[in-house]
């Protein structure tokens, strides 16, 4: 028994192992991350070190969510970037041509309407006609959309304000809008701050939120060993995730600078894997004709996705990770 040594233990002589054995020089690479917990993984990367392990000189480029993460990657102020799938689908649907690399999380948890009672809502169909709080073009109007057509309101019966996460609470306590469309860590932070005053609306079966680490197009080929040290840090923090999840639910607080329930709560809700498979083609597909339908966009051939999704960096890496039928 006293040679018994656990998979923790193992891991954690890993982490230590390779926190130690850095090499001399290190690839700099730019990530452009959203500081919310659906991109753990990256947050996790830099803290313990594994980014540096695997040769990157890593430089995390905060952003307040994902989208805004991803336009600092197409306005080439970052060589990588982390969002949800939705703004990948609005940029390439604008002509932006970008690369999927892996996903990183996957909830379908994260994301509820939360409304005020005062405003007259007791059940979903009860937003018809009010004012609805949402950041545009992200995975929360999306969830929105889904939310009232499953209870038969039509998306241009509300009125859509359009709002960053950080402006929801205070819009909602004002009564400047009647609901909002948030996801985590906002979302908890808004039932905490105005309990029984709002009721909250969410149905798993309506969206999987699924993050993704994107590049420009033809990343991969332009600089493979980056991709694959990336991907391989990565892959380093989603075993941290698996084997000692309090330790890197805490490694992310410690990064966030938020040690607080509502981040801790929000990241149990998420599945942190660095994966490539058909269910993230097909959300990608479902959201390009969803986007297509509330806009005057011309009809034509939606983008192949398929193009859109780069698996070679993660087939050298981990070929079990990859899941695509091509």
């Amino acid at each position: 028994m006293k040679n018994l040594i656990t998979a923790a233990t193992l891991l954690a002589m890993a982490i230590g192992c390779a926190e130690k054995r850095a090499p001399a020089t290190l690839e700099p690479i730019t990530v452009a991350v959203g500081t919310v917990p659906h991109f753990a993984l990256v947050h996790v990367a830099q803290a313990k070190g594994f980014f540096a392990a695997e040769g990157l000189a890593a430089t995390l480029q905060p952003h307040p969510f994902g989208k805004s993460a991803l336009a600092a990657l197409l306005e080439g102020k970052a060589d990588l970037a982390t969002c949800a799938t939705l703004p990948v689908v609005w940029a390439e649907l604008d002509g932006d041509r970008l690369a999927v690399l892996a996903s990183i999380a996957k909830s379908t948890k994260a994301s509820a309407v939360v409304a005020r009672k005062a405003a007259g809502i007791s059940v979903p169909a009860d937003l018809k006609g009010k004012r609805i709080g949402v950041t545009r073009g992200t995975s929360g109007e999306y969830f929105l959309d889904a939310l009232l057509l499953r209870n038969w309101v039509a998306p241009s019966a509300v009125h859509v304000v359009d709002l960053a996460p950080d402006a929801m609470a205070g819009a909602v306590a004002r009564g400047e809008v009647d609901a909002v469309a948030a996801w985590e860590p906002t979302l908890f932070r808004l039932q905490e701050r105005l309990g029984d005053a709002v009721i909250t609306f969410h149905e798993e079966a309506l969206q999987v939120q699924i993050s993704v680490l994107v590049g420009l197009r033809g990343f991969g080929q332009r600089r493979p060993e980056v991709a694959k040290r990336a991907l391989r840090a990565l892959l380093r923090a989603e075993a941290l995730f698996r084997e000692q999840p309090d330790e890197a639910r805490r490694t992310v607080g410690v990064a966030l600078g938020d040690p607080s329930r509502a981040l801790d709560v929000a990241l149990r809700k998420f599945e942190f894997q660095v994966r490539l498979d058909q269910g993230l083609l097909v959300l990608m597909e479902d959201e390009a004709r969803w986007a297509r339908s509330t806009t005057s966009m011309p009809d034509g051939p939606l983008p192949d996705f398929l193009e859109v999704l780069d698996p070679e960096p993660l087939l050298a890496v981990r070929p079990d990770s990859v899941g695509l039928i091509r």
